[in-house]
């Protein structure tokens, strides 16, 4: 789990509501505003999902282990809320406070790579779910073609990110394909005060295939309940881009 950079929490909000807020926001929204007992995003990040749930009432907490996001996520909220939200690695967390419901968001555990944290992480998620609690997590269907080629540098985000000043983001990924991790590069260009500024950011992803979700989590405390294809919880089939996983603590 890596520490986001400065520059992409600061624009991580007018980055990604361009491009991630249409395909699963609504759906964990939802989900969070129609738990009845406490619940919690894994991943809160500058809490994009999160502040939406908890605007609408629902009783809803986060964790991050960047401390760049969490803190835009805190100035973000007001001083009543700040205990809702703190740094912490899904694979240690040890919480007091126990959820009816715990959501993992846009592929965080892409972010743990090895397969001991995976486990470890899906055993931590068990233990701080009530019985009969649920657990939700996305992860990408591996692109076969993209796996092998590649993603050359290519401009996922231009526009203004306050009037007149212009926002670019270029992101490449190259994939291995015996590892199953992909290194991403995402770099930034900004204008501001100060003149034209640049930030570059490296880090790997895993990518998991279908059954080694399956195996991975019977391995587990946790247990499978299903794997859509999409937020609408479509059935997982050759067309499906997204692994929508929900598991529950008997």
């Amino acid at each position: 789990m890596r520490t986001y950079p400065e520059a992409l929490a600061r624009f991580y909000d007018i980055i990604y509501a361009r491009v991630r807020d249409a395909v699963d926001k609504r759906y964990y929204v939802d989900k969070l505003t129609s738990c009845r007992g406490p619940s919690l995003e894994v991943g809160v990040g500058t809490g994009r999902i999160f502040l939406e749930a908890l605007r609408q009432g629902a009783d809803v907490y986060g964790l991050d282990a960047s401390p760049t996001m969490i803190a835009v996520l805190r100035g973000k909220l007001e001083a009543r809320h700040h205990h809702r939200v703190r740094e912490c690695d899904l694979v240690t967390m040890s919480l007091e406070k126990r959820f009816d419901l715990i959501i993992a968001p846009f592929r965080v555990l892409s972010h743990v790579i090895e397969i001991d944290d995976q486990i470890r992480a899906l055993n931590a998620v068990h233990d701080h779910l009530n019985p009969g609690g649920t657990f939700i997590f996305d992860l990408f269907v591996p692109d076969l073609k993209m796996l092998r080629e590649g993603l050359p540098p290519t401009v996922d985000f231009d526009g203004e990110y306050a009037p007149g000043r212009r926002l670019k983001r270029v992101t490449s990924a190259v994939s291995d394909l015996i590892t199953q991790i992909t290194s991403v590069t995402m770099n930034l260009s900004w204008d501001d005060e100060a003149g034209p500024s640049t930030a570059e950011w490296s880090f790997p992803m895993r990518f998991f295939f279908r059954y080694e979700l399956e195996h991975l989590i019977a391995r587990s405390k946790i247990r499978l309940r299903a794997i859509y294809g999409d937020f609408t919880e479509s059935p997982l089939d050759s067309t499906s881009r997204e692994f929508l996983v929900h598991c529950v603590r008997e």
